[in-house]
């Protein structure tokens, strides 16, 4: 029954954040991922975009790099964080995290 609660959960943070209501998507999925414990790297991803729409750029970082240490192979999640770097002004750090998803296949 939790599954199919966060599951909901998850849902109502995109709409929040389509609606641009992200404080509201913020809440959302940082309960979703405490209730649920959760290793899916999905929910951390939604959280980084929302926080990331706050200028809330460490703390998007931080759930960026969550979610690429639960799905290594993830090359959008590891642009992302080369992109971040770089708006942060961190180019070293930009190169090699885009480096790493240069290795990465496409995935279709």
């Amino acid at each position: 029954m939790a599954c199919v609660i966060v599951r909901n959960m998850i849902e109502l943070g995109r709409i929040a954040l389509q609606n641009r209501d992200f404080a509201t998507a913020t809440e959302i999925f940082s309960n979703a991922i405490i209730e649920e414990n959760s290793i899916d790297p999905n929910y951390w991803s939604c959280l980084a975009e929302s926080l990331f729409y706050q200028a809330q750029f460490e703390s998007s970082l931080q759930c960026w790099h969550e979610a690429a240490s639960k799905d290594p192979t993830n090359k959008i999640i590891w642009i992302r964080i080369s992109a971040l770097y770089a708006l942060m002004d961190q180019e070293d750090l930009a190169i090699h995290y885009y480096q790493i998803a240069e290795g990465l296949p496409v995935e279709g």
